[in-house]
């Protein structure tokens, strides 16, 4: 189907506007005027003194975007002086006037334009009607007319208002979510470095007199570990830097899970992997993996002790990814002021996954996600 263009397909700009508002001005003028000639009946002056009057009611109408209460003062005028000439339609300029003060004025200023234009239109009715059964549907109508036109003014003025914050919510709430996703991507990838060289470093220094074959050993891995987080902060830097958008990173597959495990010194954890054969997954699915486990390994090292620790990732029934941490360390409660699981939630919310971490009953703590796949009945359309 052929793409529809709009009408007007570019914004009109404030001068555009003011050539709207001035062939309209002089369209009211020419109209008022040349029925004012033709019926001079309907006035009660000679035509050549209305004229001016309509002329001081239409022709300020050309600059009410830029000169809202000045423009309207003339207007009301003339409104005040229509009955004595007989000139029943004032109040359509008066709309079109009191329009523009309700769309660009403070509130207070636009009630009292409203307030100052109904009265001048009651009272302009009563004098021109000789009784208020005649009054009262003229005045109502016009009344209705006025009431129209500022009240279009200003719900124009207050969803103007209201696009603009909500223009200025959506740019705050993207800046937090770039805020947390760089939050995110740098614990990630420092803190799991960090806490191995912290570790291998206290063992260093603690063994360096006595056995410095270890302390050598812990050194290499210091080495080893310190260049693959200056790698993997380069690689993150880039990412930050790049404007194209593509900011889902390199694949992170089964071998990336095995060097991750393979860089957990025997002596401190013994970390088990079972990743279901076969198993391919996209780039986004799997960086949301490499991320569960290499946080979970970190808090693995930091707070569970030696011991064990098992890692499955593996598809269960309905397409659905299934990442489980399980170690038999000291458990207990996560600790509070930690960003580590509250990033990691948020990577699995974001993912449309669900996410649970906690003691296990017969001890040791355990990190669960489930993550959705093409293809799945929990997986969200997008």
């Amino acid at each position: 189907m052929a793409e529809r263009r709009p009408l007007i397909a570019r914004r009109l700009r404030p001068g555009h506007w003011v050539a709207v508002d001035a062939f309209a001005a002089v369209a009211l003028a020419a109209g008022f005027s040349v029925s004012a000639v033709l019926v001079p009946e309907s006035v009660r002056v000679p035509p050549y003194a209305t004229v001016p009057l309509i002329a001081l009611a239409c022709l300020p109408l050309a600059g009410r975007r830029r000169w809202p209460v000045p423009v309207c003062a003339p207007v009301l005028v003339a409104a005040v002086l229509a009955p004595f000439a007989g000139w029943e339609e004032a109040f359509v300029p008066l709309a079109l006037a009191l329009h523009a003060v309700a769309l660009l004025e403070a509130r207070r200023t636009a009630v009292a334009a409203l307030a100052a234009a109904l009265a001048v239109t009651a009272a302009g009715a009563a004098i021109d009607s000789p009784s208020w059964t005649e009054a009262a549907p003229a005045c109502g109508f016009a009344w209705l007319v006025l009431g129209l036109a500022w009240t279009i003014g200003l719900a124009v003025r207050e969803q103007r208002a209201y696009a603009v914050q909500a223009v200025a919510r959506s740019a705050r709430a993207a800046v937090t979510a770039e805020r947390l996703r760089m939050a995110r991507d740098v614990h990630d990838v420092v803190a799991h470095s960090m806490s191995l060289i912290s570790m291998r470093a206290g063992i260093a220094n603690h063994v360096a007199a006595t056995h410095p074959e270890e302390a050598g050993e812990a050194l290499s891995i210091i080495e080893e570990t310190s260049r693959k987080a200056l790698a993997d902060l380069r690689s993150l830097l880039g990412l930050l830097r790049d404007v194209s958008g593509d900011r889902d990173g390199p694949p992170y597959m089964v071998d990336s899970l095995r060097e991750l495990v393979a860089a957990i010194p025997a002596g401190d954890v013994r970390v088990e992997l079972d990743v279901e054969p076969g198993l391919a997954l996209g780039d986004e699915a799997a960086l949301v993996v490499y991320r569960l486990v290499q946080e979970s390994l970190t808090n693995v090292l930091k707070h569970a002790g030696p011991g064990r620790c098992r890692v499955a990732v593996g598809i269960r029934a309905e397409r659905e990814l299934v990442v489980e941490v399980v170690d038999d360390g000291r458990g207990g409660a996560p600790r509070e002021g930690g960003h580590g699981l509250a990033g990691l939630e948020e990577r699995v919310v974001l993912y449309g996954g669900t996410f649970s971490a906690g003691p296990e009953p017969g001890g040791g703590f355990a990190v669960r996600a489930r993550l959705p796949l093409p293809g799945g009945s929990g997986e969200d359309e997008r």
